[in-house]
């Protein structure tokens, strides 16, 4: 199985000085050694000197390379002192840092793609390269379109300004020009059958408001439980290997699918369940009514 790509394809490390980014590499230097489990701080070897010669021999890897991790954007460049580039100790620990990256099977362009990711401030899903895995598999849902002529002949004259700003507040409908945009045909199309089948537009979406509110809180319940048994001991001690985080991603692959399996058996147990109170209820209702009268 091919690895996930672990950030989208980056041609620079950001905007800003090169103080800005010597800043922003230490930051990502410091957390991947933590991550790593190195004991060995930066801090104190951050005032040690090099040439070029002598931080290749540190970092037990050669000037050739040195070089082609600047040039890459994993060094940030030497100070010059007249005709001679001078290195400091972070430019060491960033050097042993890539090395020991590089042991746990991450290729140079992973590792540049993991440092820019992280010093832009991605979150760790992203960074590790897990944020498809989580998403799940297959492609997202395609937007639709529709005219507003068609949005008005469905709803007719429950459709007004209030309706429309509620339900482009809830992400149902978007302004494209001279046309509407529906980023869930699916879930437009369910509710549209619904409000055909008598229900009042501000009910559907009282109601669908209510929905999200649940299934979101389903859904954290469902994520922090996944997290806190497959991805925090993995993540608990150090940075994992590539080929961990390719059996994590595939973990997850697999997993979302039954999760979703999961959601919708119980919906379908709760559905006659709720359906069978209420009716009874009712027809509870009905009955008195009518044994009253009588």
């Amino acid at each position: 199985m091919q690895v996930q790509p672990l950030v989208g394809a980056s041609n620079a490390v950001g905007g800003g000085s090169a103080r800005d980014y010597d800043r922003r590499m230490t930051d990502v230097s410091l957390f991947f050694q933590r991550l790593l489990g190195s004991a060995a701080p930066m801090a104190a070897a951050v005032a040690a000197e090099y040439t070029v010669d002598e931080l290749a021999r540190a970092a037990q890897t050669t000037v050739r390379n040195v070089r082609a991790y600047q040039d890459r954007g994993l060094l940030s460049p030497p100070e010059r002192r007249g005709r001679v580039g001078i290195y400091s100790g972070e430019h060491l620990a960033r050097l042993r840092l890539i090395g020991q990256l590089l042991e746990r099977g991450y290729s140079i362009a992973s590792i540049r793609e993991l440092f820019d990711a992280w010093a832009q401030g991605r979150d760790l899903a992203h960074v590790l390269g897990l944020d498809q895995a989580i998403r799940g598999p297959g492609e997202p849902e395609q937007p639709g379109r529709l005219e507003f002529a068609e949005l008005q002949a469905i709803f007719a004259d429950d459709l007004d300004d209030a309706m429309i700003e509620r339900a482009m507040a809830m992400g149902l409908l978007q302004f494209a020009g001279d046309h509407l945009c529906i980023p869930s045909p699916r879930l437009f199309a369910a509710g549209v059958e619904l409000y055909r089948a008598g229900i009042p537009l501000p009910a559907l979406l009282d109601e669908l408001e209510s929905i999200r509110r649940h299934v979101e809180q389903v859904s954290t319940g469902i994520v922090q439980m996944i997290v806190g048994h497959l991805v925090n001991p993995l993540l608990q001690s150090s940075l994992p290997r590539v080929d961990q985080l390719e059996g994590l991603s595939a973990q997850l692959l697999q997993l979302r699918p039954l999760v979703e399996q999961v959601v919708e058996a119980e919906l379908a147990r709760g559905l006659p369940v709720a359906a069978n109170r209420e009716l009874s209820e009712r027809v509870h209702q009905l009955l008195q009514g009518f044994l009253q009268r009588g």
